[in-house]
């Protein structure tokens, strides 16, 4: 489990949000904390709820608002209200009620892909230097047949193109095909924004 997450976790067992909440304005009902009860939040619109929009959910330790649209814990509004971002919310609400922060990992050091990072990554790995050809070509038929780019432009990305065909005609390394492909495709991504560009 990453720390992120398990500071989360943390967060949502030991910190009770309806004190968070009363702390930050919020008008609910503390009194019986272990219930359910319904309170205005003023973290939409105008910031003020004339009707009651949000329930807190004192098992998971958040609060769900129907006008929002969207739950929060104790970390998402100690964000909200200051402007902060995961790791100062977190280390705000250790100092105000006192919790120890949670000894560090070594591992937590070593930087981790996003998912979207090691979606994109799977995806490269397994992907053929001829299908990312393929999708190079696709690309530069689009901006071809657009005429997106001014012809010298799009020429010099055809003859990038012509040389990782001919590099992998040439029984060129599959891996190193790919970053090639990918390099090209990345340029004419670049060209087609920067020509977009006032």
């Amino acid at each position: 489990m990453s720390r992120a997450k398990a500071q989360a976790e943390r967060i949502r067992k030991e910190v009770p949000l309806i004190q968070v909440l009363v702390d930050y304005g919020f008008d609910v009902d503390h009194r019986d904390g272990d219930r359910e009860t319904q309170f205005s939040c003023t973290l939409h619109g105008d910031g003020s709820d004339s009707k009651p929009s949000a329930r807190y959910y004192p098992d998971t330790g958040q609060y769900f608002c129907f006008a929002c649209g969207r739950s929060r814990d104790a970390i998402a509004v100690v964000r909200e209200k200051e402007g902060c971002g995961f790791g100062d919310a977190v280390r705000k609400l250790e100092q105000r009620f006192g919790l120890q922060p949670l000894p560090w990992d070594p591992a937590d050091e070593e930087r981790t892909q996003t998912p979207r990072q090691a979606v994109e990554a799977s995806l490269r790995r397994q992907e053929t230097a001829e299908e990312a050809l393929k999708r190079v070509e696709r690309f530069l038929f689009s901006l071809t047949k657009e005429r997106s780019l001014d012809p010298q432009r799009c020429a010099g990305l055809w003859e990038a193109y012509d040389r990782v065909v001919v590099y992998l005609a040439e029984d060129g390394d599959e891996g190193s095909g790919v970053r090639m492909a990918h390099k090209v495709l990345t340029a004419a991504k670049e060209a087609l924004k920067s020509s977009m560009e006032p």
